[in-house]
């Protein structure tokens, strides 16, 4: 019997857990271990907070996964592990063996600033960071500031600014050390999201860095400030230390490194994909759903294929992707290396992929 351990409830190990479910392996033992029984779908999130969307109809059953995939699911988090004696330990003082295990626990955000008694949020893990903002931005007046102007920062902000559109005295400004929201993406997506930040009254502070987050202000590297009565961290991310804890490679921000086949070179039997894991041949790739989404069949692949003996794949991303970014107004942007296009379209086509996505493994 192979005892195998899905770390994290990611992208990923969804499609896994389908791989599972589709073709049951009798010698394998499965488990799952994940701090809740339903996953959150990311790419939903920013709707979630603008009102277009349940947070339930954002989230999938993990427990009625499980139960397909006859794997058995374990309601904590692994604060530890060792590779030598092949354990993990859990936050609620269990131990579990593993022969193989494999982690798409997604990312921390990393710190933004310096923070006294001012509320600051970090949007990572989604689900907590968004029953924070719901209780934050029942408060009169809101003064909101975003750190980081990436495709997460944005769509908080078109999301949050929707809330707030008829609260007198409310704001939304996104910071970033860039020049340009999306600074990632191609130059005419950056002028589409600029200008649909200024269409929906949402200030734009480029090239600015956040050196500290006071009661009731931003303080800024140039001696400025802005008014901020809630901050919200948005502006990188950070691997989980249980990875550096445990001897394992990992690059400057804690991922932990992996080959193109998502296995950890010194320890074949680990695997991880999404937000925690770095790939070694493309240390630069972008923290992006869409690749936990397209290494998901891969892993899936490369897992049972470990237990059988049989030769693994490698992931070859892309060198474009589709982004579509919902701006909290019936439209969307689509990207797609230097093409942009803002419109009712793209958001019917984002509702569509994202519906599809949970409906998949609902």
């Amino acid at each position: 019997m192979v005892s195998l351990v899905l770390v994290g409830g990611g992208h990923s190990h969804l499609f896994a857990l389908e791989a599972f479910a589709r073709h049951p392996q009798a010698r394998v033992r499965l488990r799952v271990v994940s701090p809740t029984a339903l996953s959150t779908y990311s790419g939903m999130m920013p709707g979630v907070l603008g009102g277009a969307y349940a947070l339930r109809e954002a989230q999938i059953d993990l427990a009625r996964l499980a139960r397909r995939a006859a794997a058995e699911l374990i309601l904590s988090t692994v604060v530890a592990l060792d590779p030598a004696t092949r354990h993990l330990s859990l936050a609620d003082g269990r131990h579990l063996p593993y022969d193989l295990a494999s982690f798409d626990i997604g990312s921390l955000s990393a710190p933004l600033a310096r923070a006294t008694d001012a509320p600051l949020i970090a949007m990572k893990p989604f689900a907590e960071a968004a029953a924070h903002l719901e209780r934050a931005l029942a408060a009169p007046r809101p003064r909101v500031v975003i750190g980081g102007g990436g495709a997460a920062g944005v769509e908080l902000a078109w999301a949050i600014a929707t809330r707030l559109r008829d609260r007198l005295g409310s704001s939304v400004t996104v910071c970033d050390r860039a020049a340009s929201p999306l600074a990632t993406r191609g130059a005419a997506t950056q002028r589409r999201a600029l200008h649909a930040l200024r269409a929906a009254g949402i200030a734009w502070r480029g090239g600015v860095e956040i050196t500290a987050v006071e009661g009731d202000a931003v303080r800024l590297a140039d001696g400025g400030a802005i008014p901020a009565t809630l901050v919200i961290n948005a502006s990188g991310a950070a691997g989980a230390a249980l990875f550096a804890a445990a001897g394992l490679p990992v690059d400057g921000r804690g991922f932990l490194r992996v080959g193109d086949d998502l296995r950890c070179a010194p320890h074949p039997e680990l695997f991880a994909s999404g937000d925690c894991a770095v790939l070694d041949s493309y240390p630069r790739l972008p923290r992006a759903g869409v690749y936990a989404v397209r290494q998901g069949p891969l892993l899936a692949h490369n897992l049972r294929a470990a237990i059988d003996g049989r030769p693994l794949r490698r992931f070859r991303p892309r060198r474009n992707v589709l982004a579509l970014l919902n701006t909290a107004d019936g439209a969307a942007i689509l990207s797609y290396g230097r093409i942009a296009y803002h419109g009712r379209a793209a958001w019917w086509l984002k509702n569509a992929i994202d519906r599809r996505f949970v409906a998949r493994f609902g």
